[in-house]
């Protein structure tokens, strides 16, 4: 949409302008003759780039002398124009209602705006002269000084604003709805202070990987949730929050506090698409898939255009080895809502599990271009950069996620990409800097035991290290006994150790559960390499590269040394 002139900017008084996009053609028009009379019109063309869409919203609405709705059966149905028009009630914003056409309202609505004057667009002879009277009565408003604005045509992408379907407030009145386990009767529209914090939420959840944003998101939600038990959409932003904090933390304490979070929501309105979509991601977390499909599908019944419904929808869908669905989804979130670096990340992540590592790297170069200070793309882009052998490459991303935001997974992975480039004493210092950050994760442990095992003199340190690391593993094992990474992770420590029954079952179990993954069979040959089965490594080996595994990631592996000088691989076409 070509927008017909910038937004307002000043300390002068203004009108705020709520529509629905399909509306714009006509919506321009009043705007361009109500500018050429010197009212002050701020409407969603006056977002800055980069910043927070929804606090950009939020602050022009509290700012606004009036707002001017433009109603429509598309408004009605909008989302976005409900959450607007609800924001304004709450800070008391006076509301001038047009019509565009001839329309029922609904009962929460008639109820608002029955008692306000309202104009007919298409009826009215003198509709603009009403249209001007309405928007300058009652003082605040005084024209300014009609004068020549250069005409400054702005490229957007309209579909972007389907993404506020997302945050949008039901629109509803107390007593009509029943009260569902004792859950407050009073609403977000009846405590300001509770939507003020739940936006707050919304901006920070956003960017959760600045700073502490995240633990912030969480707090505001929470607050959210306190003062207004009955705000469902509060309850399940928590509930992302607190997923989110369980999948950078592993702690599945999170989890459970996700999963009730989403439940209370649902328990208030089922009927909204960001609850569904908070309790299918939590029954994806858990492995429910089923479960998690029917949630996210109800979402889309309920708004198809909510991108994080769509980008939830693929993620499942590229876990069901549905990989056509799910990268239609991807499309689809990035089409709805293309500014936002998680549905990109998340795309680039579905491209890297794709075997398509040069489209990832793409994607996260576009999140990185958006958000040039977003550490988890670097992070991501490095974990790609390793998969295809460039660890030089991969070891910058994690040098510079680290100095953007010092974080586990980067210099776990920056560990991982110093033992592959043979820097031994750097990969200590990486692992150990992970360890301060959680040294909960039996997989740095484990990676840094090989790492003492590699160098002279640390046979101790590698043992002990090694303990920890199967300690966790086990402790992990028992929490997800189908994880066949689990299983794989255990027969590689239980071999360098010497326990080679242990190590047969859990390689076996492992095999099992992904026959073929690339991956789980380049750790089943070097399992039975050191456990002295050669002839079987070497099948193994073969398989891992006849299933897509990177011959240089072999290669650079030190337990296959001799295995690599095999005459029997060798013959490996």
């Amino acid at each position: 949409l070509n927008r017909p002139f910038p937004a307002y900017k000043g300390s002068e008084a203004y009108v705020f302008v709520c529509y629905a996009h399909s509306d714009a053609d006509t919506v321009y028009v009043d705007l361009v003759e109500l500018d050429r009379h010197g009212v002050n019109i701020w409407y969603d063309e006056g977002i800055p780039a980069g910043s927070s869409w929804r606090g950009e919203i939020a602050a022009a609405i509290k700012g606004a002398e009036r707002l001017v709705y433009f109603i429509s059966s598309a408004s009605l149905k909008s989302s976005h124009c409900l959450r607007e028009v609800d924001y304004a009630i709450t800070h008391d914003i006076e509301i001038i209602p047009v019509y565009l056409e001839e329309i029922e309202l609904p009962g929460e609505l008639e109820l608002v705006l029955n008692r306000v004057h309202g104009l007919f667009r298409e009826k009215d002879s003198m509709y603009m002269e009403h249209l001007l009277g309405a928007i300058r009565g009652g003082g605040g408003l005084t024209p300014r000084q009609p004068g020549r604005r250069s005409k400054w045509n702005m490229s957007w992408l309209p579909l972007a604003l389907v993404a506020l379907a997302a945050v949008a407030v039901l629109y509803w009145s107390p007593w009509d709805r029943p009260d569902r386990g004792g859950a407050s009767a009073v609403s977000a529209q009846g405590n300001p202070n509770a939507y003020d914090r739940y936006l707050e939420g919304l901006g920070l959840l956003d960017r959760w990987d600045q700073d502490d944003n995240l633990d912030r998101a969480i707090a505001r939600f929470t607050e959210a949730t306190e003062l207004d038990q009955g705000f469902a959409l509060a309850h399940a932003r928590l509930s992302e929050a607190l997923r989110m904090r369980y999948a950078l933390s592993g702690d599945e304490a999170w989890l459970e506090q996700a999963a009730e979070q989403a439940n209370q929501a649902v328990r208030l309105n089922a009927d909204l698409g960001p609850v569904q979509v908070a309790l299918g991601r939590v029954h994806a977390s858990k492995g429910n898939f089923d479960l998690a499909t029917a949630a996210l599908e109800r979402a889309l019944a309920i708004d198809p255009n909510d991108a994080a419904a769509n980008q939830a929808l693929a993620r499942i869908y590229a876990r069901l080895g549905r990989p056509l669905d799910a990268e239609a989804y991807h499309k689809r979130a990035i089409a709805l809502d293309p500014e936002n670096p998680r549905v990109r990340d998340s795309y680039a992540n579905f491209l890297a599990d794709q075997g398509r590592p040069e489209e990832a790297l793409g994607e996260w170069q576009a999140v990185i271009r958006a958000a040039p200070d977003h550490y988890a793309a670097r992070v991501n882009m490095g974990s790609v950069l390793g998969d295809i052998g460039r660890w030089a490459e991969a070891i910058e991303m994690y040098r510079q996620a680290n100095a953007i935001r010092p974080s586990y997974m980067a210099y776990s992975n920056l560990g991982t990409a110093y033992s592959r480039s043979f820097r031994y004493p750097e990969a200590v210092e990486a692992y150990r800097k992970a360890l301060e950050l959680n040294d909960s994760d039996w997989l740095a442990w484990g990676n840094l035991a090989y790492v003492y095992s590699w160098m002279e003199g640390l046979e101790a340190e590698a043992e002990q290290t090694f303990a920890k690391a199967i300690e966790l593993a086990e402790a992990a094992e028992r929490q997800d006994p189908r994880d066949p990474w689990i299983h794989s992770d255990l027969a590689l420590y239980y071999a360098k150790t010497g326990d080679s029954e242990r190590a047969l079952q859990q390689l076996d179990t492992a095999l099992v559960l992904a026959p073929d993954s690339g991956e789980i069979l380049a750790a089943a040959a070097e399992a039975l390499e050191l456990l002295g089965e050669r002839e079987k490594a070497v099948e193994q080996a073969r398989a891992a590269l006849a299933a897509g595994f990177d011959r240089r990631n072999l290669q650079r592996n030190p337990e296959l040394t001799g295995l690599l000088a095999d005459p029997r691989f060798d013959d490996t076409p």
